[in-house]
């Protein structure tokens, strides 16, 4: 009797830890559509980093992430993937915000959008133990993305202010003169500004960052990680501050043109250093004995662990949802991924500009008031951005009343990120300190009174009253957060995203009351309005 043996080949049993065998193909097809949905925003992120050194610090957040995800690349190989349909929502809404971000010139919801939707693909195809487990690189990517213009300025004036007011209390303690008006420090040899560049900010968000990368090279334990990066914050502000103080002295002591030169480019970089030995010394206090009964907090061998199939450490209390098969999970993926780049490209449509006429040509005479041009610094103009601007002192010709000064900014567009600065931040500028502030409303011929904002600053015995309002597209506001809102409705709605800013400022006499001062800038407002819609179209 003969024997034959039937030899076939062995298939080999799917390790359920293990990547399916079409995940690497699935994978780069999706980094390539992401990649190439995001060229655009990618780009203009880079060249925020590139052109504006309070974001440079951009560059490593990425390669940072990167290697962290390399460091822990075995542990997550052996890492249980749960996939969950909730990710599917979560790409969803990351598209609907990307759509909403793009053509509603918006960069900031743009660009967080591109994080929502790595997490909403790490959770449809990994699960949240997976996200869990990528979920320090991912959060560290938020650094990466440039503060809004509306918020950051929020963050630089208290910090400008904070850096005049410790100056100001420093100094005189190294037999230093001061006196302080808003965040300008004058001293017996020259007055010191407290700039917006001088807030610290800059140094501020670079050490958070290295605090970050610093922690965790160098520590094991999250709760002293938290600390460092908490403690940065104080370490900047510090630091920053220490540097005015340096140039108030050198220019007291020394020579001026040398604490406004190298010094002032140098202490820059010398101050970084010392904060960093600051981030050091305070990582050496919390590691003394004293300390360690917080050990517990100290994490396990490993931040990934395995779990049962089908248990998910972080989202458990989150309902369950079926997820789809690995093929029909894909085919979702790149389903919506290539409808929104055909939304946008469908939706790719010229900006409008619609016919008006240059800020140049506006009335030089208004009431019984002439008007005269004031020049604009290059720096000023480096600030506002790219805009049409008039700033224009008008006189009583009869010379009896105070003058009224003007300030027109308008932005045919604005989708580039160049966004309205607030005179909210501005006018504490050069020793101006905010005195009161309100809303008033303005009337308008033919259409309901608009609201505008009035303040009185003052520096010293003077007093200023200023109004000011945000126009676009017929519409008039006082906030610049509905300024914004209404950017991106507008620019969806309209494809356009000019704006302007109209401020009126008027000195008040020394006995005059607020309301004398009030009755004469809404006076000449009333004059202004009804010219508006010739140089911002409506």
């Amino acid at each position: 009797m003969g024997y034959t043996a039937q030899i076939a080949p062995v298939r080999r049993p799917r390790s359920p830890l293990g990547p399916d065998p079409d995940w690497w193909w699935q994978a780069c097809l999706l980094v390539v559509l992401v990649g190439s949905l995001y060229s655009s925003i990618l780009f203009h992120l880079v060249n925020n980093w590139r052109t504006d050194a309070n974001f440079s610090h951009g560059f490593f957040v990425l390669p940072f992430s990167l290697f962290v995800l390399w460091e822990d690349r075995s542990k997550l190989a052996r890492l249980q993937r749960v996939p969950s349909a909730w990710g599917l929502l979560i790409l969803v809404l990351a598209l609907v915000l990307m759509i909403v971000g793009v053509l509603g010139a918006e960069l900031f919801l743009s660009r967080v959008s591109l994080l929502m939707v790595i997490a909403g693909l790490v959770v449809f195809f990994g699960g949240w133990q997976y996200f869990r487990a990528v979920l320090f690189p991912w959060a560290f990517l938020i650094l990466m993305i440039p503060i809004p213009t509306i918020i950051f300025s929020e963050i630089t004036f208290p910090l400008q202010m904070l850096a005049s007011k410790f100056a100001a209390g420093a100094l005189p303690l190294c037999n230093v003169p001061v006196l302080r008006e808003g965040n300008i420090i004058n001293l017996p040899a020259m007055p010191l500004e407290v700039a917006e560049a001088c807030s610290g900010i800059r140094s501020l968000l670079s050490l958070t960052t290295l605090a970050i990368v610093y922690g965790y090279f160098m520590e094991t334990r999250i709760w002293i990680r938290v600390v460092l990066a908490l403690g940065s914050i104080p370490i900047a502000i510090l630091a920053n501050s220490l540097r005015i103080v340096g140039t108030g002295l050198l220019v007291q002591y020394w020579d001026v043109n040398k604490a406004n030169g190298f010094f002032h480019t140098f202490s820059g970089w010398l101050l970084f250093v010392v904060s960093l030995i600051m981030l050091f010394l305070l990582h050496r206090l919390l590691q003394m004995p004293g300390l360690q009964f917080a050990g517990r907090w100290t994490p396990g061998p490993s931040p990934v662990s395995i779990k049962p199939a089908g248990h998910a450490q972080w989202g458990a209390d989150a309902p369950p949802v079926r997820s789809p098969g690995a093929a029909v999970r894909f085919a979702l993926a790149i389903a919506l991924l290539l409808a929104t780049a055909l939304l946008l490209l469908a939706r790719n449509r010229g900006e409008v500009f619609p016919p008006r006429q240059p800020l140049a040509s506006f009335p030089s005479h208004i009431e019984d008031r002439q008007g005269t041009d004031t020049a604009m610094s290059r720096e000023v103009l480096d600030i506002l951005g790219p805009g049409e601007f008039v700033l224009r002192d008008y006189q009583d010709t009869s010379g009896d009343n105070p003058g009224v000064n003007l300030f027109i900014a308008y932005f045919p567009s604005q989708r580039a990120g160049d966004t309205i600065h607030s005179p909210k931040h501005c006018l504490p500028g050069n020793g101006w300190s905010p005195v009161e502030s309100n809303t008033i409303s303005i009337a308008r011929p033919g259409h309901a009174p608009f609201r505008a904002n009035r303040y009185i600053i003052a520096s010293g015995e003077d007093r200023e009253m200023v109004i000011y309002w945000y126009w676009a597209h017929d519409r008039a506001v006082a906030s610049e957060y509905w300024a914004k809102f209404y950017l991106v409705a507008d620019s969806i709605r309209l494809h356009r995203s000019d704006g302007s800013l109209f401020r009126l400022i008027t000195p008040m006499l020394p006995a005059e009351t607020d309301d004398a001062a009030q009755q004469r800038l809404l006076s000449f407002a009333g004059n202004v309005v009804p010219l508006i819609d010739r140089y911002v179209p409506k």
